[in-house]
């Protein structure tokens, strides 16, 4: 009995320090104080940084928290959430703050919400050069070129041409071969010898880090050089050779000795030039040219033709913000948006059903959520994806904002189908995944879907000048419905 009183004497509340949950409260001061995280600068989290950008995180005493960062626009981007303990990221793109807040949230015994604020010093890679974003990505690191087998009807990628003969220089080509003519052309080469360059699948792959690499088409190298640019403004203002053109070219693209694919100087004996002059690059295209000092109008120069469908976000963003609108030039009928039979065949455009004109989708608005005219069901409606926020908006013909959300691309692999099919049964089907928020594209809405704005559609053509996309169900197999969508650059 002297055992039980002691007992009931411990127990008195009035003299307990500890309060009940139901009486407890947290700052957030608290909250920021018991959240701990440790850096590193690897995705495999095995090396410790001080600026890493890949978080572990605990909490003490454990606690439940959501993280996330904001926006511009104060919308949240969620990093972590559900747990007490684990991992998030923060890699931000060039050009960003390297110190970063984020948010740490939670709930205390009360059900009150407790936002606590944190930052990092993370590693962000410095801004490149304007013409190495072309040149190697902004997004990638690094950016692979193939012979440009489409510039002209006959699939020429380097030949000849009369030097400076006018604005345009294509005018002035005399002569080209494909890449697998370059083997009957070894007499302009060094070595008189195929090396595996003279194939339309050979490809060079220009590095950030001003590294070049050449490889056949089995992916064996070649041989590598080093490379800069010089002179590039944006703007056709650089002089020709011999001064008589004063905007030629855009630039000077040097390089170590025999650096790019067939390097040679047409009728040169085996030359290999190191300064190019830079006559087309974009997203996707590399025009160069070669022209010995002192060359005057229309002596011969050696021109390259090279394209690249690598640069996913470069095409789709121009590391900036980019426009693209309703294409009504891909069908003869103008449709931009409709139905189609879904992993049919290679090409996927064969299976189309049915496709409506921009003005037509005023017809169609049983497909969307509001059964309502927007103004997107026009000709001249844009959307613009912005690099830096990762935001796309909609917009009507007169520039007022429709809506707008998020936007990533995903799954991306160098520009090559590699994606398959949702059904599986196309291996290599999609070039990659474009995903938003719900209704950020324009009439986003699946077909016959009452109104369901999917956020997940495979890219089936991305490059600085188109954009198709397709969105199939889970589950959709061959020659079931699928909706697609046709964009170009505005």
């Amino acid at each position: 009995m002297v055992a039980a009183l002691g007992l009931l004497t411990a127990c008195d509340p009035s003299k307990d320090s500890i309060d009940m949950p139901g009486n407890s409260s947290l700052t957030k001061e608290q909250l920021t104080s018991g959240f701990s995280v440790v850096q590193y600068a690897d995705e495999d989290y095995t090396t410790q940084a001080a600026d890493g950008n890949y978080f572990t995180f605990t909490t003490s005493p454990s606690r439940v928290v959501r993280i996330y960062q904001l926006d511009d626009d104060k919308n949240e981007n969620v990093l972590s959430a559900g747990t007490a303990n684990g991992k998030f990221k923060i890699v931000p793109k060039r050009g960003n703050p390297t110190e970063q807040t984020y948010y740490i949230e939670t709930r205390d015994f009360n059900g009150n919400i407790i936002t606590g604020e944190k930052t990092a010093t993370v590693y962000v890679p410095q801004e490149l050069e304007p013409a190495v974003r072309w040149l190697a990505s902004d997004a990638h690191g690094s950016k692979t070129w193939k012979w440009d087998t489409e510039f002209r009807e006959d699939g020429a990628v380097w030949g000849n041409f009369g030097y400076a003969a006018g604005d345009d220089w294509t005018s002035g080509i005399w002569w080209g071969t494909t890449p697998e003519g370059l083997t009957g052309q070894l007499q302009h080469s060094d070595k008189d010898v195929a090396t595996g360059e003279e194939s339309a699948n050979a490809k060079m792959v220009i590095f950030d880090d001003g590294n070049i690499i050449c490889y056949d088409a089995g992916g064996n190298q070649i041989r590598k050089g080093k490379y800069s640019v010089e002179g590039w403004t944006g703007e056709k203002s650089q002089a020709s050779v011999d001064g008589s053109q004063a905007n030629w070219a855009y630039g000077t693209l040097n390089t170590s000795e025999g650096a790019i694919l067939f390097p040679f100087k047409i009728n040169g004996g085996g030359e290999k030039p190191t300064k190019f002059e830079i006559l087309q690059l974009d997203a996707n295209h590399l025009k160069l040219a070669y022209a010995a000092a002192g060359t005057g109008g229309w002596g011969e120069a050696t021109w390259w033709a090279f394209k690249s469908n690598s640069d996913d976000e470069g095409a789709l963003t121009n590391f900036s913000t980019k426009s693209w609108t309703w294409d009504t030039e891909f069908r003869e009928n103008g449709a931009v948006w409709g139905n189609v039979g879904y992993a049919a065949g290679d090409d996927w455009t064969s299976g189309i059903w049915w496709g409506a004109t921009p003005e037509e989708l005023t017809g169609q608005l049983q497909h969307s959520d509001k059964d309502v005219a927007t103004g997107e069901e026009s000709a001249n409606a844009y959307m613009t994806f912005d690099w830096t926020t990762g935001k796309v908006k909609s917009y009507n013909a007169d520039g007022a904002e429709i809506r707008s959300g998020n936007f990533a691309v995903s799954a991306w692999y160098n520009g090559e189908r590699s994606q398959p099919s949702v059904d599986g049964s196309q291996a290599n089907w999609a070039y990659g995944t474009l995903t938003t928020d719900a209704g950020s594209i324009l009439f986003p809405f699946k077909i016959n879907g009452g109104g369901e704005k999917p956020t997940s559609f495979e890219i089936m053509q991305l490059d600085g000048d188109h954009l198709k996309l397709i969105y199939a169900a889970p589950g959709t197999g061959g020659w079931g419905e699928a909706t697609w969508w046709a964009f170009k650059k505005k």
